[in-house]
């Protein structure tokens, strides 16, 4: 049989049709990605691992004000059977460095041995809204999601007036997500945290004085339970809005009060499950404040009647104090087991890095050796800035 021959607008629609089918199948691809688990990446051991993962990908639902956000990522890592601590780190999306080197510094297998889980909690990144925060594409955090699977990103805009939402998702993630953590740790991407510490004094057992003061286990104190409502973190008391000019200036109309009420610095705080389910359940009933500590260990704690402690001892508020412990000269324990002391950098649990990755890396790095018995700083006596925030911001007294 003759073959008839193809005239050359047969070969057009042939053409069309195919670039048409790419199209379809690519927008069908990008529209998925936001309901999909991340690919598998050819490394595990850094990432959670995966499980079974149903309803990782809820409908929209009501954020405080918001009326419906969406997960753009999320994450397998909390397991289904009980676990010490789940760490939930507030980060902007520009922050992959931080979060680099709390990944290494912080392995998954260290976690896991520590009896802990880490995420990050980002919100979206691409519009460059903010000043001195890079635009970051949507497809880049994704990319990041699918190799490391431990972030949780939602579709509101990442901006430092959102805060209190970010910090309201990182509360209602681990209360829908996490149920099985004992205890929750909310921190910023920025600050250094001694995990090893943060976990021996949990398991040691937390105790509070008359003073509000949280201590490791002592019979003659009052014992915090992790099923008990409580947060305990740096105490903030009889701070006032700024009222001049600057990025943090509050308005009358936004916070009409001469003085905050007391509340934790957001730094890193310690929550247990119930207390975050309370402040959760009442931050849906009021009008959101976007200086987000204040807000919601502050005026949400309060209308929840979540009671706050004091680990202000174990804070500094000064980079120069953390680095000042860091230079000083190394102990050797000459003993094979770990440090005794929850806290044994000059007695610091929190510090700040201001962003810098090589104090962090120290820090974490230091901590370590600390508690594997392999030397610790041990600075002379008042040759470091204070680093006792009690001094500066008044109080370690009992809150209700």
């Amino acid at each position: 049989m003759v073959k008839r021959p193809l005239v050359w607008w047969e070969g057009v629609a042939a053409l069309v049709t195919a670039l048409a089918l790419v199209l379809l199948v690519g927008f069908t691809w990008e529209a998925s990605q936001s309901a999909l688990l991340p690919p598998p990446a050819a490394h595990t051991h850094h990432r959670p691992p995966l499980r079974g993962h149903p309803g990782l990908y809820p409908p929209p639902a009501p954020l405080l004000d918001l009326p419906a956000i969406s997960l753009v990522a999320n994450t397998p890592a909390c397991d289904t059977s009980p676990f010490l601590l789940v760490l939930l780190v507030i980060s902007h999306p520009a922050h992959a460095a931080l979060r680099d080197a709390h990944r290494t510094y912080v392995s998954w297998e260290t976690l896991n041995a520590l009896g802990a889980r880490r995420v990050f909690i980002l919100a979206d990144g691409s519009k460059g809204l903010q000043v001195d925060y890079p635009t970051v594409p949507v497809a880049r955090v994704l990319q990041e999601s699918g190799l490391h699977r431990d972030l949780v990103v939602a579709d509101f805009k990442d901006h430092y007036r959102n805060l209190t939402y970010k910090h309201a998702l990182a509360l209602s993630w681990a209360t829908h997500f996490c149920p099985h953590a004992r205890y929750l740790l909310k921190m910023d991407d920025d600050i250094m945290v001694d995990v090893w510490g943060v976990v021996k004094l949990l398991q040691a057992g937390l105790v509070v004085d008359h003073w509000g003061q949280v201590h490791p286990g002592d019979s003659g104190h009052r014992r915090l339970e992790p099923e008990g409502i409580w947060v305990a973190g740096l105490v903030q008391r009889g701070l006032q809005p700024q009222r001049g000019s600057g990025k943090w200036r509050v308005t009358k109309a936004e916070y009409p009060r001469h003085i905050y009420p007391n509340y934790l610095a957001g730094w890193a705080y310690l929550a247990t499950q119930p207390a975050a389910t309370a402040i959760m359940r009442a931050a849906s009933n009021a009008t959101p404040f976007w200086i987000d500590d204040v807000y919601m260990t502050g005026t949400v704690a309060v209308a929840a009647g979540v009671p706050r402690y004091a680990l202000n001892k174990h804070y500094t508020l000064m980079r120069g104090a953390a680095t000042c412990c860091l230079e000083g000269p190394h102990q050797p324990l000459g003993k094979p087991h770990p440090w005794p002391s929850p806290a044994p950098l000059c007695g610091l649990l929190v510090a700040p890095s201001d962003k810098n990755v090589t104090i962090l890396k120290a820090w974490l790095t230091t901590a370590r050796a600390c508690h594997e018995g392999r030397g610790c700083p041990s600075p002379p006596p008042n040759s470091c800035p204070p680093t006792r925030p009690h001094y500066g911001v008044g109080t370690v007294i009992a809150l209700s």
